[in-house]
């Protein structure tokens, strides 16, 4: 299993970061990819929240994320399926900072590489985009 963590300190409250995170045709802003809501949120009172499927699409590949859980203390989702990646499981913690005007987001994945393309190859890889997505969320909210 590739087991990957990414932190970063947000300058915004874990209510705005959430909201930024579930705004999924907003998330190429951060990430290296589009997406695209294919099913709507079970539970509308979060929106983009729990049952929300969305299309991601990158690197020529499309796949599926579903959106198992969101709250303003975190979001679980899931890649649909065996592809591109086997088991995948993500989790963002959003922890509130003691200054209560800041985030501490944990960025959790973990997943089986396919047999095609070694672990150590991915774990490179999909840290780099994470921690790229984390500095460019940060650099949405930090002052001028």
């Amino acid at each position: 299993m590739v087991n990957i963590l990414c932190q970063k300190v947000i300058p915004a409250k874990p209510h705005t970061v959430l909201e930024t995170l579930l705004d999924h045709q907003q998330l190429g802003r951060f990430f290296n990819a589009r997406f695209k809501v294919v099913q709507s949120a079970v539970h509308p009172a979060i929106r983009g929240g729990s049952g929300c499927i969305r299309e991601v699409s990158m690197l020529g590949i499309r796949f599926y994320e579903q959106i198992l859980h969101a709250d303003e203390h975190a979001i679980r989702y899931q890649i649909v399926g065996d592809f591109p990646v086997k088991k995948h499981h993500g989790e963002i913690r959003l922890l509130r900072c003691t200054d209560k005007q800041s985030t501490q987001v944990d960025y959790h994945v973990r997943f089986a590489a396919p047999r095609y393309l070694p672990g150590f190859v991915l774990r490179r890889v999909v840290t780099r985009d994470i921690n790229l997505a984390l500095s460019r969320l940060e650099a949405l909210y930090a002052p001028c």
